[in-house]
């Protein structure tokens, strides 16, 4: 587990390591959801699509979370410290199992947790460079260990000790520096409509997400079915997804032009549906996250250069994201049970052909409006 904590401070980061920890250490919550969702179906005995609701409602939370936090609160250490105690005990209550009913609402907590760190972290970077691609980092760093960590607890403790887990990882963050440098946001609070190409920026990246998470959620089950791999073989394969991820998100050259990265993850989202082949399923299962963690940071970018105020999209953005992860395991359990897996590659990869598509006549067409 310490692994990486020294990988973050190896990267000489220019956000303070607790906010990159707490950014990147949540990622275990939504790495481990494609493993424990047989076994919460399992445990309670019920249909894998109502276990998704543990997913979709984690992700609500953030969604709810992301959305909110721009408006009404201030960037500040409080409301760091409260989300990583409120992750901790969302988490804890978790591990006891209770009824499928109490621990829906669990995860939304949880939720809403990840949703107030994740915006903390990213109103620290919004609109710089260096420091965008920092916080952007840490999610693929903690991802390098996250899906063989989560695997190797559920064959060891099931369910319980993987929510016990995230409930202790929740607090590692605050033994590390985590003060905001971020300047107090306006007091009126007053909210700045989007322009035009910043709301346009905001759809494409929630189609993006929706597509994407409408098949990666489900990647344990494709890659166990046709290509026959092995759950640990999945595993290996969003470690190294993961690994991929860390020098694209550092890599400042791709942000320019991020369209075809978005559309080279699509490539990769149909490939991952269609083939009955282990090697080029975990093939691009792996390049997937360098062409996901290529393009976001980038889009991002276009974003902050297109918006009058920023600082009030990097909420948006992150609430925007969330959704179209919240809605993708509903969306993805629709079409491959009454469908076929075909079907939902072709669906969610044409989201985010469409979302590339959107991106690059944005940035094409509106000019950057500079600080506003």
């Amino acid at each position: 587990m310490q692994s990486p904590v020294r990988l973050v401070y190896l990267l000489r980061p220019t956000v303070k390591v607790g906010i990159l920890l707490a950014v990147g250490f949540s990622v275990l919550a939504f790495v481990s959801t494609p493993f424990l969702l047989p076994e919460i179906a399992d445990h309670y005995g019920i249909s894998l699509g109502v276990a998704s609701m543990i997913g979709v409602f984690q992700l609500g939370g953030f969604v709810l979370a992301s959305w909110s936090a721009g408006r009404w609160l201030q960037p500040r250490e409080p409301v760091f410290v409260t989300s990583l105690l409120a992750a901790a005990a969302a988490n804890l209550g978790s591990a006891a199992l209770p009824a499928f009913a109490l621990l829906v609402p669990l995860r939304l907590v949880s939720g809403v947790a990840l949703g107030l760190l994740a915006w903390y972290g990213w109103v620290q970077a919004f609109g710089d460079d260096r420091r965008m691609g920092d916080v952007a980092v840490a999610g693929p760093v903690v991802g390098v260990v996250a899906a063989p960590l989560v695997s190797l607890l559920l064959e060891v403790g099931g369910p319980r000790l993987v929510f016990a887990a995230l409930a202790a990882v929740s607090l590692v963050p605050l033994a590390f520096g985590y003060r905001s440098e971020v300047r107090e946001l306006p007091r009126d609070r007053v909210r700045h409509r989007a322009v035009a190409a910043a709301r346009v920026l905001l759809v494409c990246l929630g189609l993006f997400t929706l597509g994407g998470s409408a098949i990666f959620i489900y990647a344990v089950v494709l890659g166990t079915g046709d290509p026959g791999l092995s759950v640990a073989a999945v595993a290996a394969g969003f470690s190294l997804n993961a690994v991929v991820a860390i020098p694209a998100s550092r890599m400042r050259s791709t942000r320019r032009i991020p369209s075809p990265w978005m559309a080279a993850t699509a490539v990769c989202a149909i490939v991952v549906t269609t083939t009955g082949w282990g090697w080029l399923f975990l093939a691009a299962l792996v390049v997937w996250g360098f062409f996901f963690w290529a393009a976001i940071p980038g889009v991002f970018e276009v974003l902050a250069s297109r918006s009058r105020y920023p600082e009030e999209r990097v909420g948006d953005a992150q609430a925007l994201m969330a959704a179209g992860r919240a809605g993708g395991p509903l969306l993805g359990g629709l079409l491959i049970d009454s469908a076929g897996a075909t079907v939902l590659g072709i669906v969610g990869s044409s989201l985010m052909l469409a979302a590339a598509i959107g991106v690059f006549t944005t940035r094409t067409v509106a000019r950057p409006l500079g600080d506003g």
